[in-house]
């Protein structure tokens, strides 16, 4: 069963399809792109201006003569022409000072923070990125932005020749620029994969400097340099001097004594207790009430025979 049409309905589609369609001021086709060319390919249509004839363009025309005429009556008439404009009383550039918080090297923060944060790592070790990925970021900002900690990177490449090497190249980014020292840091981190496989291999470091914006020639001279090599094999020493035996390690310093968190820590809580703890001052020694301290063994006179 179908439905029919009313005899009118030919007669009003046919009306229907004289008249434009109604659509608004605004409207666009549906094919249009939303963007427009940064640079304009031709000159923009000129476009008539509604209500505005030759005869109100002569009357902007004689307005702005008029207006010129006032103008050139009031600079003479404050000695405005024909004299100079007074220059600006020199004002002295205020002095830089370095930012309490930068980057200078490998170390982080103001060298007058109360802690100093040690992080003594490997550039090969799995828990040594991870540590930098989970807190490193973390303590930046709870401990070195408010200017209560700095952060020094220690060398301890003990995992092989591309540990050294590794260590190296970020020394090696630090001497063109203290901030690219974190950039080359972080992108060694990142590039991280095996031991001892090829990561840190010259080519790479090289493609690594290129990222890290450093200078291609003077960072391929400082690898080369005995002196670098030197340093982060000296600096490995004294980590093993100090009972650095693995890496990750923190050792934290401060007015309450020091603390030092060997492996990739448990969670944020034991970096922020042993914080808590080494910047407290150490309580100091006081008499016991009502009598005299004890004279230290360099008080007490020695036995005569």
């Amino acid at each position: 069963m179908t439905e029919s049409l009313p005899p009118d309905a030919d007669a009003r589609h046919a009306a229907d399809a004289a008249e434009p369609p109604i659509t608004s001021p605004d409207a666009e086709p549906f094919d249009f792109v939303p963007t427009e060319p940064v640079v304009p390919t031709g000159p923009p249509p000129a476009t008539a201006r509604p209500g505005r004839g030759p005869a109100v363009a002569l009357g902007y025309l004689a307005a702005a003569l008029a207006g010129a005429l006032l103008l050139g009556g009031s600079l003479v008439a404050f000695g405005g022409v024909g004299r100079a404009s007074p220059s600006p009383s020199p004002t002295l550039a205020p002095t830089p000072t370095p930012p309490p918080n930068g980057a200078d090297g490998p170390s982080l923060g103001s060298a007058a923070a109360p802690v100093t944060i040690e992080v003594w790592a490997d550039y090969q070790c799995p828990y040594c990125r991870l540590d930098a990925m989970v807190f490193g970021g973390s303590m930046e900002r709870a401990y070195v932005l408010p200017g209560n900690a700095r952060i020094v990177y220690r060398d301890f490449a003990f995992l092989g020749q591309e540990s050294i090497d590794a260590a190296v190249a970020a020394r090696c980014a630090g001497s063109q620029d203290p901030g690219a020292y974190w950039r080359f840091h972080d992108l060694l981190f990142a590039s991280q994969k095996g031991e001892n496989q090829g990561t840190f291999k010259r080519e790479n470091l090289v493609t690594l400097a290129g990222i890290a914006a450093l200078n291609a020639t003077a960072f391929a001279a400082c690898l080369d340099e005995p002196a670098v090599a030197k340093a982060v094999a000296d600096e490995t020493a004294q980590g093993r001097a100090a009972g650095i035996e693995s890496t990750p390690t923190l050792r934290l310093s401060g007015p309450g004594g020091t603390r030092i968190l060997a492996g990739f820590s448990a969670g944020w809580l034991t970096i922020s207790d042993a914080m808590a703890a080494v910047s407290a001052p150490a309580p100091s020694a006081s008499p016991p009430p009502g009598g005299s301290s004890t004279p230290l063994a360099s008080e007490v006179p020695a036995a005569t025979p």
